[in-house]
């Protein structure tokens, strides 16, 4: 049988980097790692882009596509759509308007911020919030990996998952087909997330696999450059209440703050989040109105591909919206303004289809059986020295023909014991 690591998968491995070392394997919340012949290699059916592989990884192996744009695209319609965590890898002492100035000056003509698609996004949740008949507790779906996360290893709660357009489909549908056809072609979103990443690859089709997304990584040191060069040029503008809010959504507490929730429930990384949806799926928070989840525990800033020290870069975030907010004269920013038009997801959420033991029925409660007698054998303390992360699934991995007992540190032994005594 072939291994279902998929070829085409963002995530991909540098094999000459890889040394075996399993921190990959043991962060990966959906055990979607596997070290063969070695190497470590990603298996696409559980894969849902946190990215833990690339920020723990000792060697720098995993990255995101080879064909993901490294360079910036030149020409006078070359389009930059910055996430609001882009803005705070740069220190409080630059203004959001100075960086959007720092990427037209090294070649995006037209830079976007995701503030308007953010604020239509939270009037929605905010309206289906009122509904009566939503599930409880309702789970944020901002976060791409949360969605893939729960579609994965949660399905009986994608219910629970809010059923609004996420706000990068939400710009895009705003962008229109000519502006869709340009980020394709000459246009990057600038993130510090790998899912973020995904997803817009996903919206832009399978030719634009990776060129429709730019690392924050590739391009810091030119964008600083620009900022250490012009500094002090520009004075801190003042900025439109949909701009301020929109850049609190780069950290935890953001979303709730622009939603008012008033006793906001935050679940952020994915091992804490894992906890938290087992409860839920026990029925322990239904008095829970809102959960505002994020798969890094520092959300955004926190990305794989972030430069900045997420604390340092949420230091930045705080110090601006506090000079912000002194600007304003405290609670005259008035209330977000953003469109009403349910804007609901076109088809319904489904699970993730994952790797089926058998096409027969008969032949899968077989493998069942085979799998639940070979786990026994095993000593149950998950070390990962077999290249799986737990003795489970180097079970399931032996029935689907990818491994053999033997890669089991404590049945090799036994094995060749019994060999010479025979």
């Amino acid at each position: 049988m072939k291994s279902p690591a998929h070829p085409d998968l963002l995530l991909f491995l540098e094999k000459e980097r890889c040394q075996g070392c399993t921190h990959c394997l043991r962060v990966c919340p959906t055990e979607a790692i596997r070290i063969r012949k070695g190497k470590a290699q990603a298996m696409a059916h559980r894969c849902v882009y946190c990215g833990r592989c690339i920020q723990v990884c000792p060697q720098k192996a995993w990255k995101a596509s080879s064909s993901a744009r490294e360079d910036v695209p030149s020409g006078e319609k070359a389009m930059a759509i910055l996430d609001p965590a882009v803005f705070w890898q740069f220190g409080d002492r630059v203004s959001p308007e100075e960086v959007i100035q720092a990427f037209q000056e090294i070649g995006f003509p037209i830079v976007q911020n995701m503030s308007e698609p953010l604020a239509t996004y939270g009037t929605q949740v905010t309206d289906y919030l009122s509904s009566p008949q939503r599930p409880l507790p309702a789970i944020s779906s901002t976060c791409p990996a949360v969605v893939e996360f729960i579609r994965v290893k949660y399905p009986s709660l994608i219910e629970n998952l809010v059923p609004i357009l996420p706000p990068i489909e939400l710009l895009m549908s705003q962008m229109g087909e000519t502006q869709k056809g340009l980020l394709s072609a000459k246009g990057v979103y600038v993130t510090p997330c790998l899912a973020q990443a995904e997803a817009i690859c996903s919206l832009l089709g399978e030719k634009a696999m990776g060129g429709g997304f730019l690392p924050i990584e590739k391009v810091y040191n030119r964008v600083k450059k620009v900022l250490h060069r012009r500094r002090g040029e520009t004075s801190i503008p003042q900025v439109s209440e949909v701009f301020f809010r929109g850049m609190k959504w780069a950290t935890p507490g953001g979303e709730s703050e622009a939603l008012g929730v008033s006793l906001p429930f935050i679940a952020a990384g994915l091992e804490r989040l894992a906890s938290i949806l087992e409860r839920v799926e026990a029925g322990l928070l239904e008095d829970v109105p809102f959960i505002e989840a994020w798969a890094c525990m520092d959300g955004c800033l926190g990305g794989p591909f972030a430069v900045q020290d997420p604390c340092v870069a949420k230091y930045h975030l705080s110090s601006w919206t506090g000079k912000m907010e002194k600007g304003k004269g405290g609670n005259e920013r008035g209330e977000m303004q953003a469109e009403r038009i349910p804007l609901r997801l076109r088809e319904p959420l489904m699970a993730r289809p994952g790797l089926r033991l058998d096409e027969n029925v008969r032949m899968a409660m077989e493998k069942l059986h085979r799998i639940d007698a070979l786990k026994r054998k095993f000593p149950g303390i998950d070390c990962g020295s077999c290249g799986c992360p737990t003795c489970l699934a180097l079970a399931e991995d032996i029935v689907q023909g990818l491994a053999e007992e033997t890669d089991c540190q404590f049945i090799l032994p036994r094995k060749r014991g019994k060999k010479r005594a025979s």
